[in-house]
């Protein structure tokens, strides 16, 4: 018996148990069987070898992020479309967005067992793949700044790290996203008056264009750092799913060197899709007891499904001090997690008096870092980390047509 187990993702029952039988008789494993395509993702296995079947479902809905999305979670599974309405622009969609092949239900269903088996050699060969790795993800690169905990200073940090970024590597183009979508923080934390937000994108994400996006940008005048602020109403947080956030992000790789994510403190359907998409995760903790806990229950759920492999995730401890009672050695037995870099406590109140100032604390390019101390120099190498950990600077290759909008 072959030891890889085929995964079935279909909505309709009857050919569900028609997969499964026809499976077992040709003396296969059943893996996962899931209802709903839009879920799959958290389901399937990162790890062990895996066949997709993916049957066409009948409700209207994008099916190219839901292949690339698995493709994701288990880089070296086939996926085997099973196209039910033969739709050809369908087909060539399912093609580009990675599938392995493509049978037409019900016409081609004798021909299952020949395209297992040459599957089963391609998820064999697969299968020492490290799972998450972003093989399909193309262009700029996704960093999430995240905590379970309200109060942490993850706003704090995700604003001053991208505008490190920006003005560091001068050269690379920086989007700073705020996904605390019912009560963003960005403009306020920067006093920004700017009408123009991710709310007007929702009825173009399906058709999202670079000058689209562009238009509602706001630019920091210091460093070009680009914003997408949140909407403006607390209700519009409501009209947002998990495809529109995978629509927005394929746009936002292609324009963007960095995409700096600024996550709200809940996992919801947005913050879930942007973690299981993220390159980084960078998770804001504070050293205190019940902070760890937090972040282990966090842990828990990302591993449980398989939203994001451990070898992405790294710690920012911020408002740190010497005085804590839990040390850094501590943290270490109790996680096994790398720490990026620290933001030391605001004895002095510089971070505090550039918020209420409406101001990034990094005003200029930083040439002399040795001379530097405190929170600038901190907030430096934390993105030059970052940015390390992605194999250094990174620049999209633009169309000249989008490079001139």
């Amino acid at each position: 018996m072959s030891t890889v187990k085929v995964t079935i993702i279909s909505s309709n029952e009857r050919l569900t148990q028609q997969l499964v039988q026809s499976i077992h008789f040709y003396n296969m494993q059943t893996g996962e069987v899931i209802e709903k395509p839009r879920e799959a993702y958290m389901h399937i296995h990162p790890r062990e070898p895996r066949i997709i079947l993916f049957a066409e479902p009948e409700e209207t809905m994008e099916l190219a992020p839901i292949v690339m999305q698995l493709k994701k979670v288990n880089a070296g599974a086939p996926v085997i479309f099973l196209s039910r309405t033969g739709d050809f622009e369908r087909i060539r969609e399912m093609y580009r967005a990675g599938a392995a092949d493509i049978l037409r239900i019900p016409d081609e269903l004798e021909q299952l067992e020949q395209v297992l088996t040459k599957a089963t050699q391609l998820a064999l060969r697969g299968a020492d793949q490290r799972p998450h790795a972003q093989q399909g993800a193309t262009g700029g690169k996704i960093i999430s700044v995240y905590s379970s905990k309200g109060g942490s200073g993850a706003t704090t940090i995700a604003v001053n790290v991208a505008q490190a970024m920006a003005l560091q590597n001068q050269d690379a183009r920086v989007l700073l996203v705020d996904l605390n979508l019912q009560f963003g923080g960005i403009q306020h934390y920067l006093d920004i008056a700017f009408e123009r937000n991710l709310g007007d994108l929702k009825s173009v994400l399906h058709e999202l264009t670079f000058s689209q996006l562009s238009s509602v940008l706001y630019r920091v005048d210091s460093s070009n750092l680009n914003l997408l602020l949140s909407p403006a109403h607390p209700q519009e947080a409501e009209n947002f799913t998990s495809d529109d956030m995978e629509l927005l992000f394929s746009v936002c790789r292609q324009n963007f060197d960095y995409i700096i994510l600024d996550l709200p403190h809940e996992l919801n359907e947005v913050s879930i899709s942007a973690i299981s998409q993220t390159d980084q995760l960078a998770y804001v903790l504070n050293l205190d007891r019940a902070s760890i806990l937090s972040l282990k229950s966090v842990l828990n759920i990302l591993d449980r499904y398989h939203l994001i492999d451990t070898s992405q995730i790294a710690l920012i401890l911020n408002k740190h001090s010497r005085r804590s009672d839990v040390t850094r050695d501590d943290l270490e037995k109790i996680i096994n997690l790398p720490v990026l870099g620290s933001i030391s406590e605001d004895l002095k109140g510089q971070l505090q008096t550039s918020a209420n100032l409406g101001l990034p604390l990094i005003m200029e390019r930083q040439e002399k870092l040795k001379s530097l101390k405190g929170p600038i120099k901190q907030f430096i190498e934390l993105q030059s980390a970052l940015t390390g950990r992605e194999g250094g600077e990174r620049r999209v290759d633009l169309p000249q047509a989008q490079q001139q909008a």
